[in-house]
């Protein structure tokens, strides 16, 4: 008599016959024995949508151990995992075109800091490098790939003409809008506004340069994703454009000691 196994071969899950009284083994993609990953595994020239395998759960997996949102750990590259990729390139200066070659894995290692500042839970905006960071208690949480203003013109809703621009400086969100707004300028996803009009909101665009009429655009599953730490009154950052991080990000103050001198009685005094 036979009964159904499962196998997993290169991130897919194969029904085979096996003898009746085997035991099925569990597998995981933990398992090196499954995948071949180890101290003599090397790494694919490269991995980019489509690709599958232990090398992609490998990605995955780190991706994720370093602040990256990779989706889930199942060795095949994907649109989440595409825009993990992207936001890692943006934060290390590399071409934004999703691939991820053999010379990027030794990059996974670096740590990614943005400094100290006086809110230890904010959010930051690069421009420059076209990233968003979560901070929580001074530790980068997660780094999204963003899409802010493209630089050029459009016309707004009296008619006439608005530069595309992000506003830089420190800025705090004051209001957020359940569900989809529709403005004349396009659809947000969950906006919360931090200065005038201007939000970061989920969007089905976000493309890997600048491209908005001046919002911070984030895809939408990251949008869903900020909405459970996003809050009123969080502060955000803005700058990489016109302005360095030192011109707006206020430094965390550590608190002045003033060095006090005193003598000690003679009965007390230390031998």
């Amino acid at each position: 008599m036979l009964q159904r196994g499962f196998l997993v071969i290169a991130g897919v899950v194969l029904l085979t016959a096996l003898p009746f009284g085997s035991r099925v083994a569990a597998v995981s993609f933990d398992d090196p024995n499954v995948f071949g990953y180890g101290e003599g595994w090397s790494p694919p020239a490269e991995l980019r949508v489509g690709s599958s395998g232990h090398g992609v759960v490998q990605l995955q997996r780190r991706l994720g151990e370093i602040g990256f949102r990779p989706g889930p750990i199942d060795g095949r590259y994907g649109e989440a995992l595409s825009a993990a990729v992207v936001a890692f390139q943006k934060a290390h200066g590399l071409p934004r075109d999703g691939i991820f070659r053999s010379a990027d894995w030794e990059l996974l290692d670096e740590p990614i800091s943005v400094g100290d500042a006086a809110a230890p839970d904010r959010v930051e905006i690069d421009l420059g490098r076209q990233v968003l960071f979560l901070i929580e208690n001074q530790t980068v949480a997660s780094i999204l790939p963003i899409s802010s203003g493209s630089g050029g013109t459009y016309r707004g809703q009296g008619g006439g003409l608005s530069k595309a621009r992000t506003p830089e400086g420190a800025f705090s969100f004051y209001r957020h809008v359940d569900g989809w707004r529709i403005s004349y300028l396009g659809g947000l996803y969950e906006p919360y506004y931090f200065r005038g009009g201007y939000a970061v909101h989920g969007s089905g665009s976000v493309p890997a340069y600048p491209a908005s009429h001046g919002c911070v655009r984030v895809r939408i599953p990251d949008m869903n994703y900020l909405l459970g730490r996003l809050r009123l009154g969080m502060p955000v950052y803005v700058y990489g454009d016109t302005s360095s991080r030192s011109d707006v990000v206020t430094p965390l103050q550590m608190p002045v000691i003033e060095r006090v001198e005193f003598s000690l009685p003679a009965r007390l005094a230390i031998a």
